[in-house]
């Protein structure tokens, strides 16, 4: 019965005609037609969307890469500015930490902070003797007086008749004296005018120099070794503060004389060390002070030779009949071996010759072997310093 019924419903189904069964036949293939072409349409618009969506990936991925180049650019730029910046920040740390733990941070540079110098007039009644120059300063580091000799003025001829230039020199000395140095100054020939330019050191601590007297003696120097004293100036340190540079022209005085003083004698020292030969050379003496009883002065030279100031030797010159500027030019010779020379001392005196008696004291003056500080001193050490040349310099007499 069921296949019956089966039978049935296909036969009910299909055409009853051959231009039906055509028709369904037609029919059938255009669904089947269609059917392909919504397939294919179908599948088209999937591989569209598929490529839409591909490229609408491929745009959101390169502005991704993109994206990503800038940011790892930026990352790369932070990191080279963090290190930049912590470079900057390890030098400014080491920059400081140099200046924390630098020994001389915070401490005062003079150099930073130049100073002009005081500048000083010294000023005195006597004038006419032209003036000095100098700029004096206390070295803190080499605990030295530092004085710089700069020039003189408008100094006096060595002879005010003629008025001829002077061939100029100075000597230095700190008074007491620091040490056994003789300090002097090159000599200007013919001027009146010298410019120096010369530095000369006293070593002493600073609190002792406010008890010196820096003295300046101005020579002239001619082509006889004589001497001539054209002034001096004195400065007392007590009145002048040289923690800082000091600059001061100071008038030339007429060098002083003295109560006692009895007029002066030029006298020239030299010694032969391979002889042994002490040479002293009178040479002449000027103004001779004669006592009230006297109406003229017959006057010469002894020359005593002590040693350790014993007298042990004596000699002495002619006598210069009636004059008070005599001029002997006689030369007197000890026999002094190299190793007494330093124990040797010479006392020069000049005497007015008397036939009744042994003469009157006309004044002397002690060359030598003495600790006391002055022309004399200085004399005799320019002497063992030049051996074999003669050495010459004006000396004050006194009674």
């Amino acid at each position: 019965m069921m296949q019956l019924s089966k039978f049935l419903a296909k036969f009910k189904s299909s055409p009853t005609t051959p231009e039906a069964a055509f028709r369904q036949t037609v029919e059938s293939a255009m669904r089947k037609h269609h059917a392909g072409e919504d397939l294919s349409g179908i599948n088209n618009n999937e591989s569209e969307s598929e490529d839409l969506q591909i490229s609408r990936e491929s745009r959101a991925i390169q502005p991704k890469t993109s994206s990503m180049s800038t940011t790892s650019r930026s990352s790369m730029r932070s990191e080279q500015f963090t290190d930049d910046t912590s470079s900057i920040s390890a030098k400014s740390d080491a920059s400081v930490d140099s200046l924390i733990f630098d020994p001389n941070f915070g401490a005062i540079r003079p150099d930073l902070y130049p100073r002009k110098d005081i500048v000083l007039q010294q000023s005195s009644l006597d004038g006419g003797q032209g003036r000095l120059h100098t700029r004096l300063k206390y070295d803190f580091r080499t605990c030295d007086f530092v004085v710089h000799l700069i020039e003189a003025q408008d100094l006096p001829p060595a002879d005010p008749v003629t008025g001829t230039f002077s061939d100029p020199y100075i000597r230095i000395s700190l008074l007491p004296c620091v040490d056994e140095r003789v300090r002097q100054s090159s000599v200007k020939r013919r001027t009146l005018n010298p410019y120096f330019n010369e530095y000369f050191k006293f070593p002493l601590d600073f609190d002792d120099l406010k008890e010196k007297t820096l003295v300046f003696h101005l020579f002239d120097y001619d082509k006889f070794s004589r001497h001539t004293s054209l002034g001096e100036v004195e400065i007392s340190m007590a009145n002048v503060d040289v923690s800082n540079s000091v600059e001061m022209w100071c008038d030339v005085q007429k060098q002083h004389k003295v109560a006692g003083e009895s007029g002066e004698i030029l006298i020239s020292l030299s010694y032969l060390p391979t002889a042994e030969r002490l040479t002293v050379v009178i040479m002449k003496a000027k103004e001779l002070k004669l006592s009230t009883a006297a109406p003229s002065a017959d006057p010469f030279v002894r020359v005593s030779l002590m040693v350790d100031g014993k007298k042990v030797k004596r000699k002495k010159t002619s006598v210069r009949r009636g004059s008070v500027n005599p001029v002997w030019n006689e030369a007197l010779a000890f026999n002094v071996p190299a190793e007494v020379l330093p124990k040797v001392s010479l006392e020069v005196s000049v005497l007015d010759h008397d036939l009744i008696g042994h003469g009157e004291m006309l004044g002397r003056c002690l060359l030598g072997g003495t600790d006391k500080p002055g022309e004399e001193q200085g004399h005799w050490k320019d002497m063992l310093t030049n051996q074999r040349k003669s050495v010459a310099m004006w000396h004050i007499l006194r009674k």
